[in-house]
C-alpha cells in the first residue's frame, strides 16, 4: 500500500503511478505489496498489487493551506486529462447509463464462469465513485467503484446484510464493483496511461466495458473506455471518527463511513410502510401550515419568527394536531400527516429541535381503537423493514425488543400509587395538590424543578417511576386530567383521561387519546394551562380561540395518534443518538461546545478532589 502523507507527494509529477517499476524506484514512498485474488489471467493464481492511498488525518481535512494545494494539484491533473484525451469534465449532457451496479451484478453473476469474460454482447455503460485504486503493473490496474442503493428497490438483505444470495458486495448503503482496467482491452493505450495517472479516490467516473469474472469468482467489468465525469478536488480521508467533524460535514461522513447510510434506508422503508398502511385503511394524506399565528397541540416552547411584509409575529408549529382535528370537523373522517415539527428545546441523545412525526385522526374511534392500531402498525412495520419482530435495544444489545403484540399496559395513577405506597390527591388539577405531590416526591427521591405545577410534578413522577419499567413495548394509559388538556375525560373517572403513551426502551414513541370534543371543556382546559404559563411554565399550552370556535361546529368522537419517527428509527437501526437518524442534525456552536467540555472537565477534577 502506498501512503502519501506530504503535499509534495500529491502532485502528479511526483506520484508516478505508471507503473510498478517506477513506484519501486521512489525512495520517499512507503510501499507494501499485498496479494489479492482479483485475477483474470488463467495461468496465475494471484496478482501482486500496490494500492494508492492518499492518507489524511482528520485535522488536515480542515487545513486551508493543505486543501488549497491539493485542489491545485487536482486542477493540474484535470488539465493534463483534458489535453491528452480531448475530453471535458463537468459536462452537462445526460449519460447513457445502461446498468446500475446492482443490475450489472444481478444480470451477469450467473452467466459467467470463473476466469471468463463476455465479448459477444453490446458494451455495458455504468458509473460510480472511485473507492480505491490498486496498481498491479503498467498494464493492469484494479479500481473499486461504489454506487448508491437509492435508485433501487431496497430489500431486507440490502439493508441488513453485507452480502446476499447473488454474491453482491454491499458496503453500508452502497453497492461496490471491481473495475479491472487491462491495457490490452482498452481502446487507446495513451489514454489508458493518462486515465490511470490522473484518477483519484472520490472521482465520479463512467465505464464502458465488458463483464468478466476473476478466477476466484469476483464479478468485474473490463473497461474499453473510462471517462472522468466529476473530479474530487478535496481529499477524502481513510477514516473519520471525530463525531463533531462527522455531524458537521455530513457529505464527508457518508462517503467515509458508508455504514452510517443504513439508518436512512431503514428510515425510508419505515415511512413508506407507514404511508402505505394508512392509505390502505382509507386515510387521506394532508399538509397543514408550518407557520401560524398561534401554537398548540403539545406542551413545548415554540420558535418565533416575523413576517416583514405582514408585520406579523409567527410561530413554527410544535404539532399539527389542532389543524388536523379541524379537518375532521370539516368532514375528512380519516386524515394523516407526516412532517417536521419544531420545538425550542435542548439537544441530547433523543432530542433535536427539528424532528419528524406522523399524526393521524379517525372519526368515530377512541383510544382503544388507537391502541389496537398501534400494535398492528408497529409489528407490521418492523417485520416489513427488518424481516423480524425483534430488534436489539441500542443501549444494551443483549436485550431484544419484541414488537409483536399485544403490548403490556400500565395505569398511570394506579402504578404510581403502588410504587410510592401513597395515595395521590383526588384533585390533581388544583394547585392545592402541589404540597402533597412534592411530599410524595421527597419521600421517593424524585427531584422536581421549578416552576412547580401539577403537570410538571406528575410528569417527573412518571419519568422516574414508570418509564424505566417500559423496556418492552408498554402502554402507559389513563393519564391525569392536568397532563392532558386535549384528551377526553375518562368514562370511569373525572380525574383521568382516555390517553395513552407507548414507551419502548424507556423512551416515548407514541402519544394518543380519545379527542376532547366539548368546546366549553376545551376552553376551560386551555385557561388552566394559561395559568401554568403565568407561573413560568413556557411549555404550557395557550388558548386557541379559533380552534375552540371550530369545535363549536361539532367534532365527532375521534381518536388521535402521534408517532416520533426519529426515535423509532433509532430502535430499528440500532443507534443510540438521534443525530445518527437525522441527515443534517442541529449542532451546538463550536465555542459553546468547547465551553461545555471545559466545564465538564473542571467538574470532574473537582469531584476527584472531594
Amino acid at each position: 500500500m502506498m501512503l502519501l502523507k506530504n503535499l509534495n507527494k500529491i502532485n502528479k509529477n511526483n506520484l508516478i503511478l505508471n507503473f510498478s517499476k517506477s513506484i519501486q524506484k521512489q525512495s520517499y514512498l512507503t510501499t507494501t505489496t499485498t496479494a489479492t485474488n482479483n485475477v483474470i489471467n488463467k495461468n496465475k493464481n494471484n496478482i501482486n498489487t500496490t494500492e494508492v492511498v492518499i492518507e489524511n488525518d482528520e485535522d488536515e481535512i480542515n487545513n486551508e493551506n493543505y486543501l488549497k494545494q491539493y485542489s491545485q494539484s487536482r486542477d493540474q491533473m484535470m488539465n493534463d486529462y483534458k489535453e491528452k484525451t480531448g475530453k471535458e469534465i463537468y459536462e452537462s449532457k445526460a449519460r447513457k447509463i445502461t446498468h446500475t451496479i446492482k443490475d450489472f451484478r444481478k444480470q451477469f453473476n450467473d452467466k459467467l464462469e470463473n476466469g471468463n469474460k463476455l465479448t459477444d454482447i453490446e458494451a455495458i455503460i455504468l458509473a460510480g465513485r472511485v473507492k480505491s485504486i490498486r496498481i498491479s503493473s503498467n498494464k493492469l490496474v484494479f479500481i473499486d467503484i461504489i454506487s448508491s442503493l437509492s435508485n433501487q428497490e431496497i430489500s431486507y438483505d440490502e439493508i441488513i446484510g453485507t452480502n446476499n444470495e447473488n454474491g453482491d458486495r454491499l458496503n453500508g448503503g452502497q453497492y461496490s464493483l471491481q473495475v479491472m482496467a487491462d491495457k490490452k482491452f482498452y481502446k487507446d493505450n495513451t489514454e489508458f496511461e493518462t486515465i490511470i495517472l490522473n484518477l483519484r479516490r472520490g472521482d465520479i467516473i463512467e465505464i464502458n466495458g465488458l463483464p468478466a469474472k476473476t478466477k476466484v469468482g469476483e464479478i468485474s467489468i473490463i473497461p474499453r473506455e473510462i471517462n472522468i465525469l466529476t473530479p474530487c478536488i478535496r481529499p477524502i480521508p481513510q477514516k473519520l471518527i471525530d463525531k463533531e467533524i462527522r455531524y458537521r460535514n455530513r457529505p464527508l461522513d457518508f462517503l467515509v463511513n458508508t455504514s452510517t447510510q443504513k439508518a436512512f434506508y431503514i428510515r425510508s422503508k419505515m415511512i413508506s410502510y407507514l404511508r402505505r398502511f394508512l392509505v390502505e385503511k382509507g386515510y387521506l394524506e394532508v399538509d397543514t401550515p408550518i407557520l401560524s399565528t398561534n401554537v398548540g397541540g403539545a406542551n413545548a416552547k415554540p420558535f418565533k419568527t416575523h413576517s416583514n411584509s405582514l408585520n406579523l409575529d409567527l410561530f413554527l408549529r410544535i404539532s399539527p394536531e389542532l389543524f388536523l382535528k379541524q379537518l375532521i370537523i370539516s368532514g375528512f373522517d380519516k386524515v394523516f400527516e407526516i412532517g417536521k415539527q419544531f420545538r425550542n428545546e435542548g439537544i441530547d441523545l433523543t432530542h433535536n429541535p427539528e424532528f419528524t412525526t406522523c399524526e393521524f385522526y379517525q372519526a368515530y374511534a377512541d383510544y382503544e381503537t388507537m391502541m389496537t392500531m398501534t400494535e398492528e402498525l408497529l409489528s407490521g412495520m418492523v417485520y416489513d423493514t427488518l424481516g423480524t419482530y425483534e430488534v436489539p435495544l441500542p443501549s444494551n444489545p443483549e436485550i431484544k425488543i419484541n414488537f409483536k403484540g399485544p403490548y403490556k399496559r400500565i395505569n398511570f395513577i394506579d402504578k404510581i400509587q403502588e410504587l410510592t405506597g401513597r395515595q395521590l390527591p383526588k384533585d390533581l388539577v388544583s394547585y392545592d395538590c402541589i404540597p402533597d405531590l412534592l411530599d410524595i416526591c421527597d419521600s421517593n427521591n424524585i427531584k422536581c424543578k421549578e416552576p412547580y405545577t401539577p403537570t410538571r410534578i406528575l410528569d417527573e413522577m412518571a419519568s422516574t417511576l414508570l418509564e424505566p419499567l417500559c423496556i418492552q413495548p408498554t402502554f402507559i394509559q389513563d393519564h391525569p386530567l392536568a397532563m392532558s388538556p386535549l384528551a377526553k375525560i375518562h368514562r370511569d373517572s373525572s380525574q383521568r383521561t382516555e390517553r395513552f403513551e407507548l414507551f419502548v426502551g424507556g423512551k416515548e414513541l407514541v402519544n394518543a387519546y380519545s379527542e376532547l370534543n366539548d368546546p366549553k371543556e376545551q376552553r376551560k382546559r386551555f385557561l388552566a394551562q394559561s395559568m401554568d404559563r403565568t407561573t413560568g411554565d413556557e411549555e404550557a399550552q395557550i388558548l386557541d380561540e379559533s380552534f375552540c370556535n371550530a369545535l363549536e361546529l361539532a367534532l365527532p368522537p375521534t381518536g388521535g395518534w402521534g408517532l416520533g419517527i426519529d426515535r423509532l428509527c433509532m430502535l430499528f437501526s440500532n443507534t443510540t443518538t438521534i443525530k445518527d437518524v437525522i441527515l443534517f442534525p442541529t449542532m451546538k456552536p463550536i465555542q459553546q461546545q468547547q465551553q461545555q467540555q471545559q466545564q465538564q472537565q473542571e467538574n470532574q477534577q473537582k469531584d476527584k478532589k472531594e
